[in-house]
């Protein structure tokens, strides 16, 4: 009887070890799915984006859905509903529309599923889980600090990027509080002030070629929130041989805005490196699938909560760091300079 007993309680645990490495190995065969929401690719920066969030997707073995929304919100809409059809597990979510996008975050929410706003912040909802972006308050003060530095009197045009893009919002608030004060000293006249619809390059180049002719050519620094912004303005100086007399800010980084810098007729960018950002998603995000912490270094007010932050630090670069900072880490290729 001992050994009949003895030999039930061995084939017992004999059973459930097999059992128990047989759903071992079924629970870690299935991979962590996420969803990744981009609202465009018209800018270099987001190509980049996409193309890091793969790369790092395929050597973490986790599942990237990818969708890309091309500036319009209802596409981006119906994209997101897709993802949440096929049981992803996170969703990555750069939003085309801050506000507009609070509606996919509740839907994402009911299906249980984490959501992670994407360097640009979702505003009103209190069902975001995280935001991670670059500190875009100080994205800002860099430029107006520079732009101010180099221009500290004089007649500037102050363009914004898109209305629906919170980002925007942050940056010129960033700016403003080195330009406001030399407005209100009588420095420095602002002969334009407007926002890029959609952050399209022609609706940034109408801007400031209104802003000459209306001026008669007179203007003696130029923000501009990003580099394709930068581009247009450069193009209207261009027009007008004022191209290289002009300080005119950027932001991105982007090959064709370093050559610019390089040939003096830009006068900075601000790297933000994606490839930090996008790795650093993908991390948050198999954390949040897996039920782990994340470390948040701040939060940021999204007109509902204060929603925790990862935030990454931006760089000025101008023709003095160039080099250094955009060729040496290995951003942006030498050849691609030439």
């Amino acid at each position: 009887m001992k050994k009949a007993l003895s030999l039930l309680i061995a084939m017992i645990l004999i059973v459930t070890l097999i059992g128990g490495c047989s759903q071992s190995k079924e629970t870690s065969s299935d991979k962590v799915k996420v969803g990744l929401s981009l609202p465009t690719q018209r800018e270099e920066r987001w190509v980049r984006d996409k193309d890091k969030m793969i790369e790092v997707a395929e050597e973490k073995g986790i599942d990237l859905l990818v969708k890309v929304a091309d500036a319009d919100m209802q596409e981006q809409i119906t994209q997101v509903e897709a993802l949440l059809s096929q049981g992803i597990d996170v969703l990555i979510l750069a939003p085309h529309d801050a506000s507009a996008a609070a509606t996919l975050v509740e839907k994402a929410k009911k299906e249980g599923v984490p959501v992670i706003s994407y360097d640009r912040l979702i505003t009103n909802t209190d069902k975001l889980d995280y935001y991670l972006s670059f500190d875009n308050v100080k994205v800002g003060e860099l430029q107006g600090k520079f732009i101010t530095e180099k221009v500290p009197e004089g007649k500037y045009i102050i363009m914004s990027g898109a209305p629906t893009d919170n980002n925007a919002k942050l940056f010129k608030q960033g700016a403003m509080k080195y330009i406001q004060p030399l407005i209100d000293d009588g420095k420095i006249e602002v002969i334009a002030e407007q926002a890029v619809e959609n952050w399209v390059p022609e609706n940034a180049l109408k801007i400031v070629e209104a802003a000459l002719a209306a001026n008669n050519n007179e203007v003696d620094a130029i923000l501009a929130p990003n580099d394709g912004t930068a581009g247009a303005a450069i193009q209207a100086l261009t027009a007008q041989g004022l191209a290289g007399e002009v300080p005119i800010t950027g932001q991105d980084a982007e090959k064709a805005a370093a050559k610019r810098i390089l040939e003096g007729t830009q006068s900075m960018t601000i790297f933000k490196d994606t490839r930090a950002l996008g790795e650093e998603a993908i991390d948050m995000a198999i954390k949040l699938a897996n039920g782990e912490s994340i470390e948040a270094n701040g939060a940021v007010d999204n007109g509902k909560i204060e929603v925790p932050s990862v935030l990454l630090t931006p760089q000025v670069v101008d023709k003095d760091n160039l080099n250094e900072t955009l060729v040496d880490s290995g951003y942006i290729k030498e050849s691609e300079l030439e």
